[in-house]
């Protein structure tokens, strides 16, 4: 086939479909938008540029006990996602020392997260912080309702996959102090080499607020390391891009060092909203 490598497959259900058929015909797979530690396993081409869905909520604990708290309600949808991280979550927390004292599982499509943010901050289980480990849309609304109607003025956290460009661009004041985790830098403002080529390449393109854009900034990632691979190749072939992928390199100054589990790319960063919209580190 004159298909050398794919990129981007997008959440954990179409990774667990498209894998195996790479794999049966040795198809290197750069970057795949999940951090599920079940793809993860290093028996097939995958080479992951992100950190994983338990990094990520690990890191949320953490500053949740920087910050001198030490219990927390979590709010999960209820799906294989959540259920993962839901465990993950209990790990983390039982290590870092910071007890979990509302657990509670909301439909992915956010139809019931206002009655079960209410019910996961009781004001009787003093909660510290609140981890909503749902999607977008129901993440926005949960936020709101906890900040708004409940009077919840301790740190709310989400994942990675909740920093879409249009909540970038919000200038909501609704969304003030809403803190997420990124597995990328801030492409808008972060002094890295490869932000500073993205924010080049934003800037000569016809639409250059996609600065803003993490989800751009992870594509042109992957395609930086591909492109970066396959011109080291002297045959353009997918033994040669393998052989080459498995080779410590350095992409703009950073890093890229595949290990067992062929994860070479473990960023992690808090980032917030602020009052007047722009997302800040």
């Amino acid at each position: 086939s004159s298909i050398v490598a794919a990129t981007g497959i997008v959440g954990t259900p179409h990774a667990i479909a498209a894998l195996p058929k790479a794999a049966a015909v040795g198809l290197p797979v750069v970057g795949i938008r999940s951090g599920a530690s079940e793809l993860r396993d290093g028996r097939v081409p995958v080479f992951h540029l992100r950190a994983s869905f338990s990094d990520e909520i690990e890191r949320m604990l953490k500053t949740v006990r920087g910050f001198g708290l030490s219990t927390c309600a979590v709010v999960y949808s209820d799906d294989a996602f959540g259920k993962s991280a839901i465990r993950h979550a209990n790990e983390a927390a039982a290590g870092l020392g910071v007890r979990l004292v509302a657990k509670v599982a909301t439909e992915r499509s956010g139809k019931n997260i206002e009655t079960d943010v209410k019910q996961a901050l009781d004001p009787k289980l003093n909660a510290g912080a609140l981890l909503l480990l749902v999607i977008s849309e129901p993440m926005q609304t949960a936020f709101k309702y906890a900040r708004q109607k409940l009077l919840f003025e301790s740190p709310i956290f989400c994942m990675s996959f909740c920093a879409t460009r249009s909540l970038a661009e919000s200038v909501s004041p609704e969304l003030a102090g809403l803190g997420l985790i990124t597995v990328f830098p801030l492409p808008r403002t972060s002094m890295l080499g490869l932000p500073s080529k993205f924010r080049a390449a934003a800037a000569q393109s016809k639409e250059p607020r996609i600065v803003n854009s993490l989800t751009a900034y992870e594509a042109f990632m992957y395609g930086s390391v591909l492109a970066n691979n396959l011109q080291k190749c002297k045959t353009i072939d997918r033994p040669s891009l393998l052989a080459s992928l498995r080779k410590p390199q350095s992409l703009s100054g950073e890093p890229i060092v595949f290990d067992a589990q062929n994860v070479g790319y473990r960023y992690l960063q808090i980032l917030h909203k602020t009052v007047e919209g722009p997302l800040r580190a």
